[in-house]
C-alpha cells in the first residue's frame, strides 16, 4: 500500500508492504532526495502508529497527502470531492481514519 505527499514539485511516498513471513511489514519512504528509509516491524500496532506519526509529521511540514480523494484546501476541483478539508486539523483526521482502515482491511490488523 502506497502514500504520496507533494509539496510544490517535490514528492515523498510512503510504503507498506509485508515481507516475507506473513508477520514481518516494512515500512519504506522515498524522499525527493532520492534517499530510502526502511523499517522493519513485526508487530501491527507499532507499524501503524509509526506509519500514522509519518504522515502527521509530514502535514506539519506543509506536506499535502495526493491521491484521488484527498486535495489541497482552497482548491476547485472540477467535480466536488467526496469531502472538503478546513485545516490540517481535519485533514489529519481524515487521513488517520483512511490509513488505519486501509491497514485493517489490507493486511487483517
Amino acid at each position: 500500500m502506497i502514500w504520496s505527499f507533494t509539496r510544490g514539485s517535490a514528492q515523498v511516498d510512503i510504503e507498506v508492504r509485508r515481507v516475507g513471513e506473513p508477520a514481518v511489514f516494512e515500512l519504506v519512504v522515498d524522499y525527493p532526495d532520492g534517499s530510502e528509509e526502511v523499517r522493519r516491524f513485526t508487530e501491527p500496532r507499532k507499524l501503524v502508529r509509526r506509519t500514522l506519526n509519518l504522515q502527521r509529521r509530514l502535514i506539519r511540514q506543509g506536506w499535502i497527502p495526493a491521491g484521488p480523494d484527498v486535495r489541497p484546501p482552497n482548491t476547485r476541483p472540477s467535480t466536488p470531492p467526496p469531502q472538503r478539508f478546513a485545516g490540517p486539523r481535519r485533514l489529519w483526521s481524515r487521513l488517520h481514519k483512511h490509513v488505519s482502515e486501509r491497514l485493517a482491511a489490507t493486511f487483517g490488523f
